[in-house]
């Protein structure tokens, strides 16, 4: 099932003034309901913008966006599309509005109207599947960068989203937190069935994808799955980006005469490989 249709999508800030900047032009694209689908570029190259279309809180200024096939322009459509596709964004000290981890991933949850029954069901359940349930009753403001991260997805995911979008959301992290909120939602997607479109510059983030949308300059430059965008090297030059450093190691080893894979995405995978070598 699809669930998200991008069809032809333009997207101008500040129109027919002086400050008019065009920050996506012709895009295209479809995610799948259980993709785990990466966007990544560099600084400026539309990434953002295109997360706060999917849910409607930016419109298009030409085409359309389809969530479940509903256009998010109809203003009718606008409670089903901001259930089904939640938000983490990049900072989640901007996401939390209470004191204790229960009541702010309740929040949520108690604005939809559901009686407390269902809103304690689904507060527990959110805790169980970002491993928090032990920190219930702690206080957000006191825990690492990761662990924040993993309440803020925690609130998001009590409100029951078929899609979840993470615009960013390990940039202010360490590498410890940042590896917490990737295993966070690649479990999500490959346990729970929720639909992952993870908005990154970091390309070690998106080994688990199974599809990867490389924006440059507001348009699409490619999509193909995460082997396929790092053996086009004439692509990474071009749109800035850089290898992972699994993949970087074993391109070195290679080219010094090691019998290895260029195309290692994983610690896991260089580990086996150079364990036949030996």
């Amino acid at each position: 099932m699809q669930a998200i249709s991008v069809n032809n999508v333009k997207f101008v800030y500040n129109p027919n003034t002086n400050d008019e900047h065009t920050a996506l032009n012709g895009v295209s694209l479809e995610i799948n309901e259980g993709d785990f689908v990466a966007i990544v570029g560099h600084n400026g190259s539309g990434k953002s913008t295109l997360a706060k279309l999917f849910n409607g809180l930016l419109l298009p200024t030409e085409g359309d966006i389809f969530v479940y096939g509903k256009n998010t322009k109809d203003e009718e459509n606008e409670f089903d599309n901001r259930k089904n596709v939640g938000i983490v964004f990049q900072n989640p000290d901007n996401q939390m509005i209470a004191s204790i981890v229960e009541d702010d991933i309740a929040f949520g949850p108690e604005n939809l109207g559901l009686d407390r029954e269902e809103i304690i069901k689904r507060v527990n359940w959110a805790l169980d599947v970002v491993d928090m349930q032990e920190y219930k009753n702690a206080t957000p403001f006191k825990m690492s960068g990761g662990q924040k991260q993993r309440i803020a997805i925690a609130g998001v995911l009590a409100l029951m989203p078929k899609v979840l979008v993470l615009d960013e959301s390990t940039a202010m992290l360490d590498p410890k937190g940042r590896k917490e909120v990737v295993d966070t939602i690649t479990k999500l997607n490959k346990k729970h069935n929720i639909t992952i479109v993870l908005i990154t510059h970091n390309m070690e983030e998106v080994v688990p994808a199974n599809k990867v949308v490389v924006l440059n300059e507001g348009r699409i430059e490619k999509v193909g799955s995460p082997k396929e965008i790092f053996m086009d090297n004439e692509l990474l030059n071009r749109c800035k980006l850089e290898l992972p450093v699994v993949t970087e190691i074993a391109r070195k080893l290679a080219e010094n005469g090691l019998n290895i894979d260029k195309n290692i995405l994983t610690e896991e995978e260089l580990k086996e490989a150079l364990c036949q070598l030996l």
